[in-house]
């Protein structure tokens, strides 16, 4: 069992009247790995001060709970269950509760299994405004308790505007790249959130531009980028005592550590909406969209063997000033094995900026994705790249999660264009889901009035 030095070994096998402390109070690292940890009949376990519960089982069970359930309680970013998952495949929950005893388990699935180092781990942790000392006032505020790696909380609309009161007061750190213990190659992923509406030991406070029934969908930060709006909000919500956000889905480009959710219509910023490559004839396709631009000069297109080293390869002219969608495409060739873009944005006083980072594998074998989707005005026009000939299904979700229409497509092996009529369609965001009889696939979608 538990005690009070974390380096000491402990029972996983809890009994239903046990209430567990752990608590650091040496060197948290120290902390002995679990092969099963199973909390039954609402047992606690409490992490503290930085420590770490570590499961060194890659299978689902490694953490179980029994009876009435359990409870896992972290509110803290470096208070971490760390799970060596592996390249193991299934549905990974941990039973986190927060401080008040509302439960909200977070699930974890990778679709797409990452690379296989023996200590390949997903490290898992959360907390609210509470667990800084955050006065209920000011809970709205995240900038004030946001993760270490978060550099603001901006909006969508107006880069440079504080946007907290769009999001819930409460932060999931998910993290596949903890030095030691990082991913070579990352998973892709689909992800399920609980949160306690609640105003006032809950996440959507009275200061708080959302309410306890306004959508919300998780959006990660890019550390690597600085920005949260290249990754639009994610999955289906479903409203409740608690409310929850399920099938949240990203590629492996999109993984990143620092989540939160974020009202549908208001996200978090965003500069450059999409960026991605796939393997062409001899070449990648490259294509991005931003959303909104001021002053905007060119592109420059920078291509990397290695991810590290990049040299420019081409320029692509901006459009100066809009508040529309903007299509760009750029055909890099030849172009063999795999290779990294990036984009160089540079402003007409001179001022730059680089988007993320995007990948390709061309001539190692093909993987099926949504490459691209985008309102031409008169049908939605959306690109599948498939490795084979199969039955698929594509379909259409509005803000709030809800079906609005499917498709039923008979992919072939390669690149498949089809394009989708507006018919009742209002003008906002939606969710294109592509799903095949092993695969799931999703990505936002801006239809224009």
């Amino acid at each position: 069992m538990i005690g009070n030095n974390a380096s000491q070994e402990w029972t996983t096998g809890l009994c239903s009247a046990l209430l567990l402390w752990l608590v650091a109070v040496g060197n948290a690292s120290q902390v002995k790995g679990q092969a099963r940890v199973v909390v039954n009949n609402d047992a606690w376990v409490r992490i503290d001060n930085g420590a770490w519960v570590v499961v060194e089982n890659p299978l689902p069970v490694g953490i179980q709970t029994l009876g009435t359930g359990g409870n896992i309680r972290s509110e803290g970013e470096f208070n971490r269950v760390r799970w060596q998952i592996r390249n193991t495949l299934g549905t990974y929950v941990v039973p986190f509760t927060t401080a008040a005893g509302t439960k909200m388990p977070l699930s974890y699935t990778p679709l797409v299994a990452g690379s296989a180092e023996v200590t390949a781990s997903v490290c898992f942790s959360t907390f609210n405004h509470a667990s800084q000392g955050i006065p209920l006032a000011n809970a709205w505020n995240n900038d004030l308790y946001r993760p270490s790696d978060v550099t603001h909380m901006n909006s969508y609309n107006a880069p440079s505007v504080p946007n907290s009161q769009n999001a819930v007061d409460r932060f999931w750190i998910i993290d596949p790249g903890v030095a030691g213990y990082a991913y070579g190659t990352l998973p892709s992923i689909a992800l399920g959130f609980t949160y306690d509406p609640g105003v006032v030991v809950g996440e959507v406070t009275a200061g708080n531009a959302i309410g306890p029934l306004d959508p919300v969908g998780a959006q990660r930060f890019n550390n690597a980028a600085g920005i949260w709006g290249d990754y639009l909000p994610s999955g289906t919500w479903a409203g409740g005592l608690p409310s929850s956000v399920v099938t949240a889905t990203a590629s492996s480009a999109d993984f990143f550590r620092s989540w939160t959710l974020a009202n549908f219509l208001e996200p978090l910023p965003v500069r450059l909406v999409h960026f991605a490559s796939t393997c062409e004839a001899h070449g990648v396709q490259l294509s991005w969209t931003t959303a909104s631009e001021s002053n905007s000069a060119y592109f420059d297109v920078e291509r990397s063997a290695d991810g590290i080293e990049f040299r420019t390869v081409g320029r692509v002219a901006a459009a100066g000033n809009s508040q529309h969608v903007q299509q760009y495409s750029y055909f890099d060739a030849p172009v063999r094995g795999l290779v990294y873009h990036r984009l160089l944005q540079v402003d007409s006083d001179g001022a730059s900026e680089y988007g993320p980072l995007v990948s390709a594998n061309c001539g190692s074998g093909a993987a099926l994705e949504l490459v691209n989707a985008w309102d031409d005005g008169s049908a939605l026009q959306v690109v599948i790249s498939s490795p084979i000939e199969e039955a698929a299904t594509l379909s259409v979700l509005d803000a709030s999660g809800k079906l609005v229409r499917a498709e039923a497509l008979q992919l072939h092996a390669g690149n498949n264009a089809i394009a989708l009529g507006r018919m009742g369609l209002a003008s906002g965001v939606y969710l294109l889901r592509l799903t095949t009889r092993t695969e799931q696939h999703a990505r936002r979608l801006q239809v224009m009035e």
